[in-house]
Order: C-alpha cells, then sequence, then structure tokens
C-alpha cells in the first residue's frame, strides 16, 4: 500500500518542471522552455556547425537590451579592428620598402594606393568600433540564454562547448 501511494507521489502535478516538459503545458518553467526549444531549433538549422548536437544545460534566461548589444558588438568591432591592423601595417611596410628600392613611380602609386585603401578599411572599422561606447539605452531587445551542449568536432570526438544566444520576441534566435 504504501509503495502505491509513494508511486502516485511521484507522478503527482506538483512534481519539479523541467527543459522537457511538453509544448502545450501550462507552467511557470514554460516561458524558459520555450527560448530553449527556439535555441534547439537553431542549433539543429545549423546541424552542419554542431553534428550529434545534444543539450546539457542552460543558463537562467537575462535581458538582453541595448547596451548588451553594444558591449557584445564593440568587442567584436574592436577585434575586426586590431586583424586590420596586420594587412595595413604590411601594406605600410611595402610602400616605404618601395620608396627605398626607388622604384619607378607606378609602382609606388600602386602600393601606395593599396596602403591607402587598408588605411581607409582600418579607420572605417574604428569607426564603428567607438559607436558602440558609451550606450547606456536599456531599451529590452530579447532574452539571452547561455548554453552547453555536446557535438561532434571534425575529427568525431564529443566536444563540450557553450555558447550564448540571443532569442528575440518574433523568435528570432542569433548566437553571439
Amino acid at each position: 500500500m504504501l509503495f502505491l501511494l509513494a508511486a502516485a507521489g511521484c507522478n503527482s502535478s506538483s512534481a519539479p518542471q523541467t527543459a522537457a516538459t511538453p509544448t502545450g503545458a501550462a507552467n511557470e518553467g514554460t516561458p524558459a522552455d520555450s527560448l530553449q526549444r527556439a535555441v534547439v531549433a537553431f542549433m539543429h538549422t545549423n546541424g552542419t556547425e554542431f553534428p550529434s548536437y545534444e543539450p546539457v544545460s542552460w543558463s537562467k534566461p537575462a535581458v538582453y537590451t541595448r547596451q548588451s548589444e553594444a558591449a557584445i558588438k564593440g568587442v567584436v568591432a574592436m577585434k575586426a579592428f586590431d586583424d586590420a591592423l596586420v594587412p595595413r601595417n604590411q601594406a605600410l611596410a611595402n610602400y616605404k620598402a618601395s620608396l627605398a628600392r626607388h622604384d619607378p613611380p607606378a609602382r609606388n602609386k600602386a602600393i601606395e594606393a593599396l596602403y591607402g585603401k587598408a588605411n581607409k578599411h582600418n579607420d572605417s572599422l574604428l569607426v564603428i568600433a567607438n559607436s558602440f561606447i558609451g550606450v547606456s539605452d536599456t531599451t529590452r531587445l530579447g532574452t539571452e540564454l547561455v548554453h552547453r551542449f555536446r557535438f561532434k568536432n571534425k575529427s568525431g570526438a564529443v566536444v563540450l562547448d557553450s555558447a550564448t544566444f540571443v532569442v528575440y520576441p518574433g523568435g528570432k534566435v542569433e548566437q553571439l
């Protein structure tokens, strides 16, 4: 008799809900579950990047604001700026070497044009990076989730990884 009561207690509606809650279930975890389902759908849609995807854990949902976006995109823009310094500096070195070798004026002009193009590109990246400084707008854009998962890498080994995702109100998912 006690066994039946214990078994019935395990199946009661007061049992804790997990990410495996059915889609139509009405409980407190439904908003988080719908966010997780959106991310899982994104992972399956991008299955070539995440072969044999298997979810492991989720962070608590956090508000994603314009300020959050500016911080993340500012770092990405500064990385692009830093990466662009290498070809710019190489173009400058080539131009200086051309001048030192007393190359013909037409060759100097061609090398100078390459440097000018690299320099303009680098300057435009810096303008983009600087545009994210000082953003204090806390308008909500979506919900941020950190997700840990397993997948098979190119060599076939199962790898534990994590990524940060934003789920926008319309259901669009973006990996940060």
